[in-house]
């Protein structure tokens, strides 16, 4: 039976990170445990996970993850003593098994238990080789980093089945910041544990791109009205219009939202009325902004047909056409029609008449 075990090194390792990479987690132990659990690489679904602390990782704080490092014992042997161990449990000694990285950030620490934190994001798979020193995750899209503690899950998810053990570099934490899952490796029950070893990791990471800045504003209703055509628009001012959408509805006494379907031509057939309208902005990042309510009254210019002689005293009458809203021609007027008038001079008249 296969048995975990943590070697504590009396060493301090200093490690000057390069512009745009964070190293955390510099030389104080190693271990087979994590991140990559070198005694179960041959076994698929074993996971390990590592906190790494909010505070260790400000520097990295509101930029875009692209890449993450470990490294293992012999790594430092080559680095800092200047030779190659011949321990092959001091550098990757297993063959053909593949790796996935994933990330979450967490408001927590650490690990009072041994349960996994859930919610990681796969960002990268790996296939170290036989003899590597170091294991290196470049992600497929780059991680955007907030600020939170970060949350390094590594998981095999392929393998050929050959065993070995490796140790990887890192340092003794304070708290429980890692935790691995085997899946039946203690006589058939699944092996779960948590530990303090904190892998020595280096974060690459790059400027994040900038994002549109938004400035939601409520949008406003307008009215124009003229005679029987009453036209509803909402706008949104300044800068915001560019990221902006406006839908207008209106409400009736008991609340209920109803789409204006039409806000070029809100014809209603009554001679007064008022309506209230809210108009609500949908901008691209998702935000809802609302006008307040807008209680508008319409009204419109009734004209009684008996009236088209008068307006037009001392003309022939050639002819007379009604029409619809629609534009459709009709034997009489009915409803809201426009009356065409045609006289002898070759005049015309047009006006919206309700009958």
């Amino acid at each position: 039976m296969k048995k975990f075990f943590t070697l504590i090194a009396v060493a301090v390792l200093a490690f000057a990170a390069q512009a745009n990479e964070l190293t955390v987690g510099e030389g104080m132990s190693y271990s087979n445990v994590n991140p990559i659990c070198g005694l179960y690489a041959d076994t698929e679904g074993t996971m390990t996970q590592t906190v790494y602390p909010a505070t260790m990782l400000t520097d990295m704080a509101g930029n875009e993850i692209t890449a993450v490092t470990f490294y293992t014992l012999n790594w430092y042997y080559e680095t800092n003593a200047g030779y190659t161990s011949s321990d092959e449990t001091d550098f990757i000694n297993f063959d053909g098994a593949k790796f996935q990285l994933a990330l979450t950030e967490i408001d927590e620490n650490g690990f009072t238990e041994a349960v996994a934190f859930v919610g990681a994001t796969a960002v990268a798979t790996c296939v170290p080789e036989y003899g590597d020193t170091e294991v290196t995750f470049v992600l497929d899209q780059p991680f955007a980093y907030t600020g939170k503690s970060l949350v390094v899950e590594v998981t095999c998810i392929e393998t050929e089945g050959d065993w070995g053990q490796t140790y990887f570099f890192g340092s003794a934490a304070e708290t429980e910041c890692s935790y691995y899952f085997v899946p039946g490796a203690d006589n058939g029950e699944d092996a779960i544990g948590i530990s303090k070893h904190m892998p020595m990791a280096t974060f690459a990471y790059q400027q994040a791109a900038p994002q549109p800045q938004y400035n939601p504003v409520a949008p406003k209703v307008t009215v124009q009205t003229n005679d029987a055509d009453v036209v509803i628009e909402g706008i949104i001012e300044g800068a915001a219009a560019d990221y902006g959408t406006v839908t207008l509805y209106t409400v009736d006494e008991e609340g209920v939202r109803h789409l204006v379907e039409n806000p070029q031509s809100f014809a209603r057939e009554a001679e007064d009325y008022v309506v209230t309208i809210i108009a609500v902005a949908t901008y691209v990042n998702g935000e809802v902004v609302e006008s307040e309510p807008v209680a508008v009254t319409i009204s419109k210019k009734v004209v009684d047909p008996t009236s088209i002689d008068e307006m037009n005293a001392g003309k022939t009458v050639a002819n007379v056409r009604y029409f619809n809203m629609a534009g459709q021609q009709m034997q009489e007027a009915n409803g809201m029609t426009i009356v065409v008038t045609t006289y002898t001079d070759g005049t015309t008249s047009a006006v919206k008449v309700m009958k």
